[in-house]
């Protein structure tokens, strides 16, 4: 065997094992490279799953909140509504001596009194008070068809006059009268000489009252005979 043979074998051992070498590497650098890229893609999957996660809680936090501010508001209308619920009950029901009150007007209302009888006798109940009577009068009420004489009193020496107006009465034809109707609302003035004037409205008996000089004069109004309105005063201490 010459010299060049071995030195030709050696070289081809070499290189065989260089292109090995190369190969090895390559196939390691490839396997690293594929091995990258495919935690690369993994990684980002996982971040594009967390990122999901994070939009759906987010989005799942603000209907949260919009629920928690819904039911805020559904528990501040449920308050309010008790909070009425409970003044129309304490307006309505009446408990103590509005109800003893109400139990005997509807014990009177059952024994046959009256509603308008019962309603004049409330209205005329006062604490007890300085007074005396007067006198009674009576005046004719003013019309659309009868504005003449006798439809003015006058008290306190002439210093409160009294008169008032009314509907006509009809016939059973439906013609009106000169006289009023006392089924329907009246109206009387009280008036002071100095031109103070106090209206009392409504269906009689009615009451009212007006101050002249330091003293109360107050006057009970109920129906008369036909076309008269029957008023009784008396004079009471004031205040």
């Amino acid at each position: 065997m010459s010299l060049y043979d071995s030195d030709r074998r050696y070289r081809r051992r070499f290189w065989g094992g260089m292109l090995r070498l190369i190969l090895f590497v390559a196939l390691i650098g490839a396997t690293a490279i594929v091995s990258y890229q495919f935690g690369i893609e993994d990684l980002e999957s996982q971040v594009r799953g967390y990122q999901q996660e994070i939009f759906d809680l987010e989005n799942r936090h603000g209907q949260l909140e919009q629920e928690t501010a819904n039911l805020r508001v559904a528990a501040e209308r449920a308050k309010l509504t008790v909070e009425e619920w409970e003044r129309r009950y304490a307006a309505d029901v009446p408990a103590g001596e509005r109800r003893r009150m109400l139990e005997l007007a509807t014990e009177r209302l059952q024994a046959g009194v009256s509603p308008d009888r019962l309603a004049f006798l409330i209205k005329s109940a006062d604490d007890p008070r300085d007074c005396e009577p007067v006198e009674s009068k009576r005046f004719l009420v003013r019309t659309p068809l009868y504005d003449g004489k006798n439809t003015v009193v006058s008290f306190a020496d002439d210093a409160i006059v009294v008169s008032g107006s009314g509907e006509s009465a009809k016939t059973a034809d439906g013609l009106p009268q000169a006289w009023f109707d006392p089924q329907l609302p009246v109206t009387v003035e009280i008036k002071r000489i100095d031109g103070e004037v106090r209206e009392v409205a409504g269906v009689l008996p009615l009451n009212g009252s007006i101050v002249q000089g330091g003293t109360e004069h107050r006057f009970q109004m109920r129906a008369g005979a036909t076309g008269f309105i029957q008023i009784a005063a008396e004079r009471c201490a004031y205040p």
